[in-house]
């Protein structure tokens, strides 16, 4: 404890009248008269979660709070407990946020929109940048759309209030505006973005918008703001610091950790002066725990819990009776309010068309009580279509009524949307295939949801596509999908680790589809694509497979589902994906011919960390010819202990059983986690063009490790298969 001389005098005096006052014989209606206690709380990440443990104390021992101020995640816990929520309540919705999931910046696969589904998958990693007014990133790794979510709950009933000295308990909360390099207090305005204001930590938060004004984490100028309880009326300031463990002179930094450290030696400096002015001070010792660790929840707020426990002999003094307390509690719970019926929705933040589009969309929620699980699931709805870097709700009043308002704010550097891909496929050590691109996604393109997508790839693989998506209405599941497209592509044939030869397969194709989409999960389409095709040798030559060249065209049926729970590395859910053509001419084929593949996995989680998962796929021309086989096993994906296109086929099906155990979690902003993979696979071909058919199943057992990197996935195994089959490899890229 920290108390400065004349501080303590005063305070002395203070609880000296106090207990004069109860020692006379008055009348009832004179009460004692206690100081107006405000109660500080410092940033610090995960670390300011100790103060739930402090206000938890003070609640057990009847310690009324009349002030609220704090900056960072002291404004986070601050701020929930003004608006009247007990340390339980406060508690309950803190370990409710998925931290992993929010720190990481990612928008949860789940909720994603389908064909946002398919970007992630078909062009796995966390990055993605605009092309709005030239190559643009975004300003933050996080738009902090987890957290939003938590505040909108909270502060919800609190939309309109004037200031923020109308809450339960008076609070106010210190954000940095980098405009103008200085402080600034939020008293009043929205709740909810004060508290996102407060805590958007520069580099990791994307920096939150207002006018003219760019606001920051508070941490770095004001990060204990005893001043601020002061300004607001507190006679006595109790200031909550957060101890960390100095740094170790020896330990090497990244350019990340550099930057961190020099913004905590800026932020320890207006700390300490912090501490200085504060009339009592508890410190919570937290040496052991970092700003990070979220999972450790229950320790920190113990900490917090037994650090005010050790100021008790202090803290006592500001201690009510049961009578007191209960009638504080009572004014307190008066002040809290519920949220109306809301008899309209407002979308802002975009254009007059698309947002009457999204109230369309959302026009079942008027007349019916907000329930928050639900304003969740639009919200998310609205980040996963992929325009949206946040989606926040409020109410809002408009003609006498209340009513829902939906914040959408775009993405500040797009659209256009660029995911970029980075795709090595190490199957055969002494041929490394390579291929640079990326996918760039024009939204709202003639109408709302309609969009260009065209996928560039340059490498080993050329590769030029594109595809016009339109629903035939703003809210209808149907649409049309014409698309034109250039690829040329190497296809490599070996038998054993020997290169038997190089072709290279040229096509030029346009396709007009329709379909339906089945919400998040999946689609059927149903189309037609024609162009020309060629295929000629670049190293060797085989007689049985032909060099042609000419035109192709084929009907085509094609169904896609997916409940995954993860793009990357999947650890629960299902996916299909199956499709027909009927080719109506190949250059390839002496005549029409049929070709079906369908390919099912579905993932199990054992537990927090394990998961197992099964496979099967199976493709079959039906017995017609088609020149060129239609399908290929051997590589890094299926049958890995086989080189690339070793057994080509028209006819086959695999089976495969997997194992993933997560080793490792990685700091969010390097990528998700390192994991332990096992694979049995058993299969089967038919009719190989080239070699003899194995006399029984082929069978292979793979182990190896994948690492989800930001880039995207980057996996090393080794493999083991009969017939004296065995090798090494490596894939970054698509995985599952």
């Amino acid at each position: 404890m920290k108390i400065r001389a004349a501080q303590s005098l005063v305070l002395l005096c203070v609880l000296a009248v106090s207990s004069y006052v109860d020692s006379q014989e008055l009348p009832k209606q004179d009460k004692p008269t206690h100081p107006k206690l405000g109660l500080v709380l410092e940033g610090g990440g995960a670390l300011g979660l100790a103060h739930i443990g402090v206000i938890t104390w003070m609640e057990e021992h009847r310690i009324p709070v009349s002030y609220v101020a704090g900056t960072s995640m002291g404004g986070l816990v601050g701020g929930m407990y003004a608006t009247g929520l007990s340390p339980a309540q406060v508690r309950e919705l803190i370990n409710g946020i998925n931290w992993d999931q929010v720190l990481s910046g990612v928008t949860p696969f789940r909720d994603l929109s389908f064909r946002r589904k398919q970007d992630e998958r078909d062009f796995p990693g966390q990055l993605e940048f605009g092309l709005r007014g030239g190559l643009q990133f975004p300003s933050g790794f996080n738009t902090g759309q987890g957290v939003n979510l938590v505040l909108d709950k909270v502060a919800l009933p609190y939309s309109e209030i004037a200031s923020f000295n109308d809450l339960p308990i008076p609070f106010a909360c210190v954000s940095t505006d980098l405009i103008s390099g200085k402080p600034h207090v939020f008293r009043d305005g929205s709740l909810a973005f004060a508290m996102r204001s407060t805590m958007s930590l520069p580099g990791i938060f994307t920096p939150v918008r207002s006018g003219k004004h760019l606001y920051a984490d508070g941490f770095m100028l004001d990060n204990l703001p005893v001043d601020v309880g002061k300004e607001m009326g507190a006679d006595v300031t109790l200031a909550i610091h957060l101890e960390s463990s100095p740094m170790d002179p020896n330990t090497n930094l990244s350019s990340f950790g550099v930057l961190g450290q020099s913004i905590s030696v800026m932020s320890a400096v207006n700390v300490v002066h912090s501490m200085e002015m504060a009339d009592i001070l508890v410190t919570v010792p937290l040496q052991k725990y970092t700003t990070l660790d979220y999972n450790k929840a229950d320790a920190i707020i113990k900490l917090g819990y037994d650090a005010a426990a050790s100021k008790a002999t202090v803290l006592s003094a500001f201690s009510v009776s049961d009578a007191e307390w209960e009638e504080y509690l009572a004014k307190r719970n008066a002040k809290r309010k519920t949220t109306p019926i809301p008899k309209f929705v407002e979308v802002t933040g975009t254009s007059p068309d698309m947002a009457k589009a999204m109230e369309k969309q959302m026009s079942s929620l008027v007349g019916q009580p907000v329930e928050p699980k639900i304003m969740d699931e639009d919200m998310m709805t609205i980040v996963g279509m992929g325009r949206f870097a946040t989606a926040t709700y409020s109410m809002t009043e408009k003609n006498g009524e209340q009513g829902l308002q939906i914040q959408a704010e775009q993405k500040s550097y797009a659209p256009p949307i660029v995911r970029p891909l980075i795709e090595i496929d190490g199957s055969q050590f002494n041929n490394v295939l390579f291929s640079i691109g990326g996918r760039i996604t024009f939204m709202d393109v003639g109408s709302y949801r309609s969009e260009l997508r065209t996928d560039v790839i340059l490498g080993s693989q050329y590769l030029l596509n594109a595809e016009y998506y339109h629903p035939l209405t703003t809210t209808s599941n149907w649409f049309i999908a014409p698309r034109f497209g250039v690829n040329s592509q190497q296809f490599n044939i070996y038998s054993g680790s020997d290169l038997l030869a190089s072709y290279r397969i040229r096509q030029a194709l346009g396709g007009l589809d329709t379909g339906y989409g089945f919400g998040r999960t999946g689609e059927f389409r149903f189309g037609y694509e024609g162009g020309y095709e060629t295929i000629s040798p670049e190293v060797g030559n085989i007689p049985e497979l032909p060099v042609t060249s000419g035109t192709t065209g084929d009907l085509r049926i094609k169904y896609q589902l997916t409940t995954l729970d993860d793009p990357v590395i999947p650890r629960a859910g299902t996916n299909i994906l199956m499709y027909t053509k009927g080719y109506t001419t190949n250059p390839n084929a002496p005549g029409p011919f049929p070709v079906t593949e369908v390919a099912a996995q579905q993932f199990f989680r054992l537990s927090a960390l394990t998961s197992i998962y099964v496979s099967a796929s199976g493709g079959s021309s039906y017995g017609f010819k088609t020149g060129v086989p239609s399908f290929s096993l051997g590589g890094s994906q299926r049958l890995v202990a086989w080189n690339t296109n070793e057994l080509l086929t028209n006819q086959y099906f695999l089976g495969q059983v997997g194992y993933i155990r997560e080793l490792l979690r990685l700091p969010p902003f390097l990528g998700s986690s390192v994991n332990l993979l096992g694979l049995l696979e058993l299969g089967k071909t038919y009719k190989l063009p080239l070699g003899p058919k194995p006399p029984n199943l082929p069978m292979d057992a793979a182990a190896g490790l994948l690492v989800n990197t930001i880039f995207g996935p980057v996996e090393i195994a080794g493999a083991v298969g009969d017939y004296g089959h065995g090798r090494f490899f490596f894939r970054i890229g698509r995985t599952f």
